[in-house]
């Protein structure tokens, strides 16, 4: 008797430690499953370093209609390698954003285009097509060189949405120049922030 008794509360302990491992390995699966995913929000800021605030990283999200991007370190161009190119005076590198819809992608792009000289002078001008936004102003800082004062354009183009513009879209395209714009101000260090409004709803009405 004295060994069956052994046997049954070895059988009973045997029980509660399997009983015991599948609730460990329950709550284990519950941890991995409430454990929050990458912030879509800031993984859609990361596409250009710098350039895009975290209204802007919404905007960009609707445009592509993806939370996340396609890694691709060769296109990782932020504020910093933009404002680095104009004040060598090179040719302006763009930055791709890429997002991953099913089986294919979506891209837009934001770029940075100095001059034409003659324009210098010319308050803040928002320009409209159907597939993209762009904002021209003037910089006045040392680090510009001589002239002191260089005209800038910042441009979101969607290069995606082909022959189905949104026209829904056209102010996403607006908060992302914007961005990007006042983010390239900052960067140059833009006398009085190069003119242009803290919000993009603030800007002047569009011209084609």
């Amino acid at each position: 008797m004295a060994w069956r008794s052994t046997r049954t509360g070895a059988v009973r302990l045997c029980g509660v430690l399997a009983g015991a491992i599948l609730l460990a390995g329950c709550d284990a699966d519950s941890e991995a499953k409430d454990t929050p995913s990458k912030d879509p929000v800031a993984a859609t800021r990361e596409a250009c370093p710098g350039l895009l605030d975290a209204a802007a990283g919404e905007a960009l999200q609707r445009v592509l209609q993806s939370s996340y991007l396609v890694p691709d370190d060769d296109q990782r161009v932020g504020a910093t390698a933009m404002a680095r190119a104009v004040e060598d005076m090179r040719p302006v590198p763009v930055c791709l954003a890429t997002g991953q819809v099913g089986s294919g992608s979506r891209v837009g792009e934001i770029r940075l285009r100095p001059g034409p000289e003659g324009e210098r002078g010319r308050s803040v001008r928002v320009m409209s097509r159907d597939n993209a936004r762009a904002i021209a102003f003037d910089c006045e800082s040392p680090r510009m060189g001589a002239p002191g004062t260089l005209r800038l354009t910042v441009t979101f183009e969607n290069q995606w949405e082909q022959g189905a513009w949104k026209a829904e879209l056209g102010n996403d395209y607006l908060v992302i120049a914007h961005s990007a714009a006042r983010a390239l101000t900052r960067e140059l260090s833009c006398r009085d922030g190069g003119g242009l409004p803290e919000q993009a709803a603030a800007l002047p009405a569009p011209t084609s």
